[in-house]
Formats: C-alpha cells, structure tokens, sequence
C-alpha cells in the first residue's frame, strides 16, 4: 500500500498549527510562574484556571503527599545534613579511612617518595617522567 503524502504534511502542519495557537508566556509571566518548552508534553496549562491562580498566589505551597519528619528517611536525611554542616557543606559517605592502615602509610611514602623525585630532577633542570 502507498502512504500518501499529503496526510503527512497535514497532520505536521496541523500540530505546528497547535502550538501556534497555544502561548501563554505572558501568562505566566504575569502570574510569577516559568514557563518551559518542556512544560508541553501532555495537556496545556490553562493560565486563568483556579488551580493554576490558586498555585500562583501560594509559592510556597507544595502539592502531593505531605513529609512526615518523624520518619525514618527524614531523620537521616537530616543526620547528614547535620553532618555536611559539620564538615564544610559535604557530607562525606562511606567507610571511614584508618590513616594508620598499612595500605595508607604505604601509600603515603609512594607519594612523598614521587614528590622527592621531582624535585630532585627540577634541581637537575630535567624533565621529570613517572
């Protein structure tokens, strides 16, 4: 069977037509709230609903299910925030390092021993390779 063209550009130019058709950036601008090209998938916005009036005149307030800071979820979540705080804005995860571990005072002398290295071959005015 033959598709014909002609449905193909009618429908293109029918959603172009849509789009079109649909701007309320200025809306929204009025109302205080952003506006996205993102924001277009599924059904549009109606800027002079109820519900986007009443969104509007409480920013601050969130739909969905409320937070219940008793939980257990919010009690860590405030450990670490409580933590990061603590350390200078990063919570840090994970085991702990032992500095006195084999492995990191291994590691340690590598590395003083790297730093020698170069230093010495500055002095001697050549170009240091690891």
């Amino acid at each position: 069977m033959r598709v014909k063209k002609n449905n193909k550009m009618s429908n293109n130019t029918t959603q172009n037509k849509m789009m079109i058709v649909f701007k309320p950036e200025g809306q929204l601008k009025e109302m205080g709230v952003t506006y996205s090209q993102k924001a277009q998938l599924g059904r549009p916005v109606d800027p002079n609903s109820k519900r986007q009036k009443r969104l509007a005149t409480a920013p601050g307030r969130k739909t969905g299910r409320p937070v219940n800071p008793n939980s257990k979820r919010q009690q860590r979540l405030a450990e670490l925030e409580l933590k990061a705080a603590l350390n200078g804005g990063k919570a840090k995860r994970g085991r702990p390092v032992d500095s006195n571990s084999k492995r990191q005072v291994a590691l340690r002398a590598k590395m003083e021993a790297e730093i020698e290295a170069r230093v010495a071959a500055r002095l001697e005015g050549k170009a240091y390779k690891a």
